[in-house]
Order: structure tokens, then sequence, then C-alpha cells
């Protein structure tokens, strides 16, 4: 438990009721938190955030529209007035700036912080942000390959044997009961969505609202093939380190509040989630590329929905524990022993 400042404890979490906020109440309802916390943690969580600088959300390598609510609340000044927003450069490692302090949160999959932190990097989830898992199998729509038992010796295109789209690929063949001799798998860096439409491969690991948005758009018309029925994975989360946590828990609890706050208006107004992206890609200054973008947006607000089980920017513990069963049942943790406790700590919980 991190030392607290003088005076009253403060919150180590925020309780959300799932029925003050799905639906149209769920933006009242973290705007009223986003106030009460900003009333309970004035003074010594600011003081703390100005002695470090301000806290930096690390949104990964380049703009793009999916990071709209991050956008979002930072246009609306729903973060503390020292919280950055800081996209990777494109030599950086997914979680290198955290480890360096350039940044104290990445936006990032929390798988992908899992297999890093059973490396030895120190990484614990605090948010959630994709309540679905958004990698999936496409295929052109006049594909033969209808389920995941078709791609049986077929060519199945995908970045490399890394990451989500990987893991994707071996929840799928877990659910087809194939193996990797079973497939050609080839590894195309990331030229899924030219690979598919020029017919180099026949099916891709993509994600939903990104790669199948963008192929379509493209003129293909594509087809989508889940990788199971219950996915044990976790998808783009809140990430922090516990070094990071321990100092400055408060003031991560008002932002993951706050891009929980990001993450309802991105559902409910892709229009506005357009227009705040705009001053980081100026590109969608152009009637069609904004076209576009909402697209992304629309399929991605789908991602971030939550269910009748949570609420937007929760985080659910148990499927934390499921996610760390699979990736080691498959090889693909490191040798540092890793458990839900030691990677989890979600500051938005449902009540």
């Amino acid at each position: 438990m991190p030392p607290f400042s003088a005076g009253r404890p403060l919150p180590t979490t925020v309780s959300l009721s799932r029925r003050r906020l799905l639906g149209a109440g769920l933006a009242a309802g973290v705007a009223g938190i986003l106030g009460n916390l900003s009333a309970c943690s004035s003074g010594t969580a600011s003081q703390a955030g100005s002695a470090a600088g301000g806290l930096t959300i690390g949104l990964t390598y380049t703009p793009n529209i999916q990071f709209g609510p991050f956008y979002l609340a930072a246009s609306r000044g729903q973060y503390a007035p020292d919280v950055k927003l800081r996209h990777h450069g494109a030599q950086e490692g997914l979680f290198d700036a955290l480890a360096a302090g350039t940044e104290q949160v990445v936006i990032a999959g929390g798988d992908e912080a899992a297999v890093a932190a059973s490396n030895g990097s120190d990484l614990v989830v605090i948010g959630g942000c994709y309540q679905k898992y958004p990698v999936c199998v496409i295929v052109p729509e006049s594909s033969p390959i209808t389920d995941l038992a078709g791609l049986r010796g077929r060519s199945v295109g995908l970045p490399g044997r890394y990451g989500e789209n990987w893991f994707a690929l071996e929840l799928a063949m877990d659910t087809a009961g194939l193996t990797e001799d079973d497939l050609d798998i080839q590894e195309i860096g990331f030229t899924q969505q030219a690979a598919l439409i020029g017919g180099k491969v026949e099916a891709i690991v993509g994600f939903s609202n990104n790669d199948a948005v963008q192929i379509g758009l493209a003129g293909t018309p594509v087809r989508l093939i889940p990788i199971a029925e219950q996915i044990p994975l976790l998808g783009v989360s809140i990430i922090t380190s516990r070094a990071v946590l321990d100092q400055h828990r408060t003031e991560l609890i008002d932002l993951v509040t706050a891009s929980a706050a990001g993450m309802t208006a991105f559902v409910n107004e892709p229009d506005a989630a357009v227009e705040a992206t705009k001053a980081y890609l100026p590109d969608l200054a152009d009637a069609t590329e904004a076209a576009k973008a909402r697209e992304v947006a629309v399929s991605t607000g789908e991602l971030i929905r939550p269910s009748e089980k949570t609420v937007i920017g929760a985080l659910v513990q148990e499927h934390v524990g499921d996610m760390i069963d699979f990736l080691s049942g498959h090889n693909l943790l490191g040798e540092v022993a890793i458990t839900s406790d030691d990677i989890c700590d979600p500051l938005l919980t449902v009540s």
C-alpha cells in the first residue's frame, strides 16, 4: 500500500456504479467523479505531480483516431493541467520510455504488458480501454475460408511471431484444433492490408477496428472470423510501473478516471473524436480522410463500449489471471513468475 499524504486518507480506487455509468448517464457519472476527485486530491496530489513535472501518457507510434479517447480528454480539459500526451519515436520499444521515466503511463495491450513483466519489466495494468479483444482473422468476402478450421493449408499473414496478432493466432489455432504445421504462416511486418488486397496471402491476422475497416474502404469487402467465443486476452489498456503507482496513486486515479470520460465521449461522439484528432493528424482536414477516420472511430467505439457486466475504463482482475494462464500455457511468458496481483491494480472498479 503506498503512503498517503498528511490529513485524511486518499482513495486507492474509484468504484463506479454500472447503473450510473451505462448509457446516456455514463458521461454525467464520470464527470461527477472527476469533480469529486479534484476536490479530494487537490493539494498534496498536485504538489506531487508538480515535483515530478507531471505525468506523460505514451500513445505509441503514429497519431491515429484510435487514440481519440485520450485526445478528447485532453482537449476538454479533463486531465490535470500538467498531464501531457506523447507519441513514441519510431525506434522506441513499447515500454522503453516508461522504463526511462520519459513516460509514466503507456496505452498498450494488457497482454503485451504481461509478457514484458514476465521478462523483468516493472509494469502494472491500472485501467481498461478495450472491453472486447480487437484482433481477428480477416479474409476477402469472396474467400472459401468461412471459419477457423478453413485455415488449414492456407497462407496466413501477420507482422511476426510476437505481440497481439501472434497471441490471437495461437488462440485461433487452439479453437480450430490446428497447429503451426497446418498453416502457411507468413511474417510480413505491418503490411497485412496490402498483402490481403494484393492476394499475397489468403488470410491475415489483424485488428477489426483498423485493418478490416481500411481494407473495406480500399474497395475489398472482407469477412471477419472471431478467434474464439471466449477470449482470454487483454487488449488495449492503461499501464504504468509499480514505482510510479506507489508514488503517484492519487494522480493516476484522476488520470484513469479522466481517460474513462474521454472513452465515453469517444463512444458517444465520433464526430467530436475526429475533430480532436485533427490537432495531431492534420490530414483529417480533408473531408475524405475525416470520413474514413470516423468509420475507424465507430468501429473502435464498439470495442470500448462496455457489456452489462462492466463499465467503460474498468478492469476485471479475474480476466488478467485467465490471460496469464493462457500465455503461460503457450510458452509466451518469460522466466519471471507473475500473478494477477503482480501486474494488475485496477484504479476503477465496478460496484
